[in-house]
């Protein structure tokens, strides 16, 4: 391929590579920069040269631009973690979401529709999953695979948005996890609006661990992202728009972050506030609490002592001491200890809703159950020991 022969001859002749004599060769090239650097300089140019014809609903700046990202983050994490071929990472990275183009073209009508949905702010993967029973980046992977691209590629591609549980050391998972945690890092997505997902956060938090990359590193990575892939983009003749664009860019994402964060104080200030409101219910409870327990010591010996005398009466009246010929004194002993029997039922109930944390005070039915249990008990009480009327 004469055009693609001279396009990487330029580019490797480049300052960006710095070679310091003239490579007229691609065998040159090879032994310049070896053969997968410039496998994965041919791949690039020409996959993007390849689907810039494509008719398309997604934006294709958009689209390299997040991808040229990807890459060159796969690229510098696979450095930091010493892989041993950093360029298949670079390679990965580029063509992560390659199955996004692949659905676009094969089903042309119902991709917009649904990227409408994703640029509203709706999770891809999951209308891809809910449409087609698979998604873009198993897609990705089967056409790497009938490309013959060597398998660590596509089957990388094809699972850089599976979920990485912690505690991972095997190596065979190594270059998906690079990729995976590059595509997470990526500031400038394919969609305009991007919604992130607890799920997502948590991944990339188990792949950092996973990795076990130092925190200065990330940081170094995410502080040249932007300046390395605007140079790259250069050299590789890859569109990622002016600089008017990725300053609207910038600024846009700025504006969001702003949101974010101004979104986060007001959850905060009224989780602050509920806090405040709760702490003071509680407050609040716990008195009610003390209130009862001691209104509920000072009520029991009371009836106690009321029934304690009530006793001693019953007791007088049958052995004589006290004359009662026509049981009226009786008649009220019995009044007096049923009635002290209903107040025992209702301080028992008082002691079971003291025993119970505190939302249930806030439970109405609960409320209006112990109500209708303390009256039924009373009625029970009130039938079984209904005094016989004295006579006179």
């Amino acid at each position: 391929d004469p055009a693609l022969t001279t396009k990487i001859l330029r580019i490797v002749n480049s300052a960006y590579y710095g070679s310091k004599r003239e490579i007229s060769t691609l065998t040159q090239a090879v032994i310049t920069l070896g053969t997968r650097a410039v496998v994965a300089l041919a791949l690039s140019t020409s996959i993007y040269d390849m689907t810039g014809k494509w008719e398309n609903s997604i934006d294709r700046i958009r689209f390299w631009r997040h991808s040229l990202e990807t890459a060159i983050a796969s690229r510098m994490i696979a450095e930091s973690l010493k892989y041993p071929h950093p360029e298949e990472a670079f390679i990965s990275g580029l063509l992560h979401d390659i199955g996004l183009l692949v659905m676009e073209k094969s089903f042309p009508e119902k991709f917009q529709s649904m990227w409408k949905q994703a640029e509203s702010g709706e999770h891809f993967i999951e209308l891809e999953e809910n449409s087609w029973g698979t998604n873009h980046a198993r897609v990705g992977q089967f056409l790497l695979e009938q490309w013959n691209i060597p398998s660590i590629i596509s089957e990388t591609v094809g699972s850089h948005h599976n979920h990485f549980p912690p505690d991972i050391e095997d190596d065979d998972f190594q270059l998906t996890q690079i990729v995976s945690l590059a595509n997470k890092m990526s500031k400038m997505k394919v969609a305009k609006t991007a919604t992130p997902v607890m799920e997502d956060v948590t991944n990339k938090e188990n792949i950092l661990n996973n990795l076990k990359i130092p925190e200065e590193n990330i940081k170094e990575i995410e502080k040249n992202l932007f300046k390395l892939t605007v140079d790259e983009a250069r050299f590789l003749e890859i569109d990622i728009g002016s600089t008017d664009d990725l300053l609207m860019e910038a600024n846009y994402m700025l504006f969001q972050q702003y949101l974010t964060v101004e979104n986060l104080l007001k959850e905060n200030s009224e989780m602050q506030k509920e806090i405040v409101q709760s702490k003071m219910e509680k407050s609040a409870l716990a008195s009610i609490k003390t209130i009862t327990a001691t209104f509920n010591h000072f009520i029991n010996n009371a009836i106690a002592t009321i029934l304690g005398r009530a006793q001693l009466v019953e007791v007088a009246v049958k052995n004589g001491e006290v004359i009662d010929p026509h049981d009226k004194v009786h008649y009220a002993v019995e009044i007096i200890i049923k009635s002290i029997n209903s107040i025992e039922i209702v301080l028992e109930e008082l002691k079971k809703l003291n025993s119970f944390k505190t939302t249930v005070y806030h439970d109405n039915t609960y409320i209006i159950d112990i109500e209708n249990k303390i009256k039924e008990k009373l009625k029970e009480i009130q039938i079984e020991n209904q005094p016989e009327q004295p006579v006179g």
